[in-house]
Formats: structure tokens, C-alpha cells, sequence
């Protein structure tokens, strides 16, 4: 699949909006001229002694409404902003979700969750700024600058050069020390991703923490990188500073170079006192969004860094959600098994030509010590993970041939990696199938005791669900988790490890579940009792197939599943081999 890309900026509806920021620029540089006239005109009407009192009433009235509507346009331009930034950002963020969504588990685990939450948090603020902040600024400030230095050079060449030369010196220092803010810039991202993904982990896990007495070890730590990024921090703020007062320093640079240069044509008799007032009104009303370009191309060294990071985000290589060209093939209809062949499969040292079948509606047990591959080959079927090399089919075809939404619909997982969210009980059951309809919904609760254990709890499906879970018992979850999986009449069940660490009525709650369950199990257990319940059994050790065969078979001889569940096997040798 090819890697999605960041959105366009100036794409659907925020092209409109900057057009209207332009012309807000425009206006601005209307109402700036207009104060620098209404300024020269006061003075002149001053200087000259005519109808002073007269002009004086309407010049002030004037120059009122003339400030009053440059800062009602200054409020427009921030509010408009403010919403193509937000604009962006929403989109942006769906974009990485997209990315996220479509990244495989085993490329995700490589990231920290600190990391990745920064990317949606951190960076987006960035790129966010610099829309909201950083590009109508210099789009409104740099067009009313422009206008109005070219209506100051047509009234004045020298003052409006003057006011150029001021303004470029000051720009030129700000060039040189954009480049210098870059490196403060990514240092200060790169220890903000450090801490959040140390303080995301040790929330995570705060009772091993807590459990193994490390509490004040870990507070060291955090000093440590708090102050690492407090130093990274200062040296970024200063940066941003500097640029700051470079752009400051040349407002005022441009207004002394005005006043120097109007006060020799002054003495020339080249122009009057009111003229020079009026380009000083101009400059000082350029000033500010001069000033404003310090924190614009501050803006912009950290969105250029939150853009690397997100692009690098979605490029990582995604899930293909459909194989491209020729007919897409469908799945059985829901509740109808599904057949499984493995081909030859290689998954790096995980799996090593593997090649086994389950034929439709058959239960399998997968077996064998950790690390030989057993998580993989279930991955494998939920494509969850990409082979290296070989083929898995589902009913006669590749899996990567099926739409990506199809494939998911038609199979339910039970995993631990597969924790319930924070929410309701209700959430969490109907996570897989919203729409599920109250029969169906009933039907799956009992199969699988969910309506015992509402039963039992005062909020029933209400009862709010903790992080992960953990407000719950490990057999309440895994009845939630089971009944998610089910709901929606799923053609095949892939468990993975799904009755461990359960107490013995969850236990047997769940061997009547799989019982009754009438769809294609690819199940992987270190329980005897649901060996006993499969089909066939699946031994894997070092990533290869060892045997296979019927439960009572491979039990009946020596054989590697006889030897791993010999202790088991003891206390019901006779039935076992019966």
C-alpha cells in the first residue's frame, strides 16, 4: 500500500480561507494609508493654522474609525485563522490515524506509545501554529507592508527606501538566526518524546513501580529528564527570543532611518514636516507585523521539524487493504466456517516453512513451549502480520486478496493484546458490531455467561470499564472478550491464549462457549481440556510444524504434546487415552 501523504495545506475550503485573509491584508492596507493620510493632514492643517479647530473634530472622529476598523479586521484575520489552522490540524490527525490504523502490531510495538502520542499531540500543535499564527500573518502582514511601501515610495522614494533599508538589515539578522533555531527546535522535540514515552510506560506499569519499591529511583529519573528538557526548552525559547528582538529592532531601525532621512529632506525644502509624520505613521503601523515575522519564522522552524516527524509517521509501510487489480473475492456469510491453508509460510526466525490445513469448521489446537511461532500463525490468518515468503488462503484464496474490512468482519480474536477499553460493559460487547440487534446480542451473552455477570453487577451493562480493564476480574474481562469476538456471528475464532490464568468456573464457562461456537477455531492453549476439545492438534517448536494429529492420538504415544502435557495428563491418564 502506498504510504498515505501529509494533506494538502491549501486544499478544499482552506484556499477560500486564506483568499479571505488576503483580502483582510488588503483592507488592513487600506486602513493603514488611511491613518498615515489622516495623520499628515492633521499635522499639515496644524502646522498651517487653518481651520484648526474644524479640521481638528473630524480629523480625530476620522482617525478613530479608522483604528477602530484596522482592529476589527486584526480580530477577523486572528478568528479566520484560527479556523484554518483547526481546519488543518483535524485533517491532519485523521491522516495519522489512517497511518496508525493501517500500520501492522508488530511494527507498532517497535514505536513507544509516548512517541506516537506525541505525533498526534505535539506535532500537530506545531504544524497548527504555523498555520494559524505563522502564514496569515505573513500573507496579511506581508501584503499590507507592501501595499503600503509602494504607496509611501509614490508619495516619497527616500522615506520609503529608507524604511526598506531598515526593514531588510533586520531581516537578514533574522535569516541568519532562523537557522540557528532549528537544532534547539528538534533537541526540544526529541526530549519531549523521550519523557512521554518514559512517563507513559511507568504509568502503565505504576505496580511494578510500586510492587518492587522503585519509586524513588524512578523520581530520579524523571528529575533528570525533566531537567534535560527544561535546558532544551530555555535553548529553544532563546532562540525564539532572538528572532523576536531582530524583528522588534528593525521597526524601530526602519522609523530612525525615516526620521533621519526625512529630517535632511526636511532641511532641503524637499518636503514637509507633515509628510515625514505621516511615513513614521506608516512605519510604525508596519512595525508590528514586521515584529510578528520573528515569531512567524519561529513558527516555522517547528513546523518544518513536526513535518518531518509526521511524514516519517506515514511512510512506515501499511497493511494493503486490497490487492490491487482483478475481482476482490468474498468470504462465506456470517456464522458460515471459513477453511484455512498455510503454505510454505516464513515469518524471519518465527516461522519457518510452514504448511498445515483447517478444514472448515474444524477446531485446532495449537501447541508448544514459548517463542515456536504459535501467536504468529494466528497474526498470519488476521493479517496482522505479512509473510516473508509463502501463501496462507482462506477458502482458496490469498488472504491479502480479500478487502482488508471483509476479512476483519468475518473473524473474531480473543487475545491479550486485545485489552477492553475505557467505557462502558455495553461499549466493550458491541465494539465489533454497534448495530447488533437485542436477540443476537442476548444470544451471545448467554452463550458465553455475559448475562450472569451482569446479573451481578448493581449498573448492569452500564458498569463503567477501567484502562484495560483492571476495575474487573481476569475472568469477567475474558467473558467480555469472548462475547465481543463473537457477536456478529464470526466464520472463524482465532484464540490466543484466551483461557489462561482463568478460575475453574470461567474455565468451564468458556469450554460450553467453544462447544457451542459451530464456526473454524484456531485456537492456541497450554490447557488440556481444550486440546481435548479440538479436532486436531498442532505442535510447533523452533517455528516448524513438529506433528500433528487427533488430541487422542498424540496423547495415546510418545509423542512432543504427550511429553509437555504430561503432569496434566496424570491425574486422568485413563480418560484421556480412553
Amino acid at each position: 500500500m502506498t504510504a498515505r501523504r501529509v494533506p494538502q495545506l491549501l486544499a478544499g475550503p482552506r484556499r477560500a480561507m486564506l483568499g479571505r485573509l488576503v483580502a483582510i491584508g488588503v483592507a488592513q492596507a487600506a486602513m493603514t494609508l488611511a491613518s498615515a493620510w489622516l495623520v499628515h493632514a492633521f499635522f499639515d492643517h496644524a502646522v498651517q493654522g487653518q481651520n484648526v479647530a474644524s479640521a481638528v473634530s473630524w480629523l480625530i472622529v476620522a482617525l478613530i474609525a479608522a483604528g477602530g476598523a484596522l482592529a476589527w479586521l486584526r480580530t477577523i484575520e486572528r478568528v479566520q485563522a484560527e479556523s484554518m489552522g483547526q481546519h488543518y490540524a483535524a485533517e491532519l490527525r485523521l491522516s495519522l490515524f489512517d497511518g496508525l490504523a493501517g500500520q501492522s502490531p508488530r511494527r507498532l510495538q517497535s514505536r513507544s506509545r509516548g512517541g506516537t502520542l506525541l505525533r498526534f499531540m505535539g506535532d500537530v500543535k506545531g504544524v497548527r501554529r504555523w498555520v494559524s499564527l505563522g502564514l496569515p500573518r505573513l500573507a496579511v502582514g506581508g501584503l499590507a507592508a507592501g501595499l503600503a511601501l509602494i504607496v509611501l515610495a509614490a508619495v516619497d522614494p527616500w522615506l520609503s527606501l529608507a524604511a526598506v533599508c531598515g526593514f531588510a538589515l533586520s531581516g537578514l539578522a533574522l535569516a541568519w538566526l532562523t537557522t540557528r533555531v532549528e537544532p534547539a527546535v528538534r533537541e526540544a522535540r526529541r526530549r519531549q518524546a523521550r519523557l512521554a514515552a518514559d512517563v507513559n510506560d511507568r504509568i502503565a506499569a505504576i505496580a511494578v513501580v510500586q510492587v518492587f519499591d522503585q519509586a524513588a529511583r524512578e523520581k530520579r529519573r524523571l528529575g533528570r529528564q525533566s531537567d534535560a528538557l527544561a535546558h532544551a526548552m530555555v535553548d529553544q525559547m532563546r532562540g525564539m527570543s532572538l528572532l523576536r528582538s531582530a524583528a522588534e529592532f528593525g521597526g524601530a531601525l526602519a522609523s530612525a532611518l525615516v526620521l533621519f532621512v526625512g529630517a535632511v529632506e526636511v532641511g532641503r525644502g524637499m518636503i514637509e514636516p507633515a509628510d515625514v509624520v505621516g511615513a513614521l505613521t506608516v512605519a510604525g503601523l508596519i512595525a508590528p507585523a514586521f515584529r510578528d515575522l520573528g515569531q512567524v519564522l519561529g513558527h516555522w522552524r517547528s513546523a518544518l521539524v513536526s513535518l518531518a516527524k509526521i511524514e516519517e509517521f506515514l511512510a512506515a509501510p501499511k497493511l494493503a487493504i486490497q490487492a490491487a487489480g482483478g475481482e476482490t473475492p468474498r468470504l462465506p456469510g456470517h456464522g458460515r466456517p471459513i477453511a484455512v491453508d498455510f503454505r510454505a509460510v516464513s515469518v524471519g526466525e518465527a516461522l519457518r516453512e510452514f504448511s498445515a490445513r483447517v478444514c472448515a469448521g474444524q477446531k485446532v489446537a495449537i501447541v508448544g513451549p514459548n517463542g515456536s511461532g504459535k501467536s504468529t500463525v494466528l497474526g498470519l490468518v488476521a493479517r496482522l502480520i505479512e509473510a516473508d515468503g509463502g501463501e496462507v488462503l482462506l477458502d482458496g484464496h490469498r488472504v491479502q486478496e480479500y478487502a482488508l474490512s471483509d476479512l476483519r468482519a468475518r473473524l473474531g480474536v480473543v487475545t491479550p493484546d486485545l485489552p477492553l477499553l475505557r467505557g462502558s460493559i455495553e461499549r466493550n460487547l458491541v465494539y465489533r458490531k454497534p448495530r447488533a440487534g437485542r436477540r443476537e446480542r442476548a444470544q451471545v451473552e448467554a452463550m458465553c455467561g455475559v448475562d450472569e455477570l451482569l446479573a451481578t453487577l448493581p449498573e448492569g451493562g452500564s458498569t463503567r470499564v477501567g484502562e484495560g480493564g483492571g476495575n474487573l476480574s481476569f475472568g469477567q474481562r475474558q467473558r467480555i472478550a469472548w462475547a465481543r469476538a463473537l457477536l456478529g456471528r464470526p466464520g472463524l475464532l482465532l484464540l490466543d491464549e484466551a483461557d489462561a490464568n482463568l478460575d475453574p468456573v470461567s474455565a468451564t464457562r468458556l469450554g460450553e462457549t467453544l462447544d457451542e461456537y459451530d464456526g473454524t477455531v484456531l485456537m492456541v492453549t497450554h490447557q488440556l481440556a481444550r486440546v481435548m476439545q479440538a479436532d486436531e492438534v498442532w505442535y510447533l517448536e523452533a517455528g516448524r510444524l513438529v506433528e500433528h494429529g487427533a488430541p487422542q492420538d498424540l496423547l495415546a504415544r510418545d509423542s512432543a504434546t504427550r511429553r509437555m502435557f504430561r503432569r496434566a495428563l496424570r491425574p486422568v491418564m485413563s480418560e484421556c487415552v480412553a
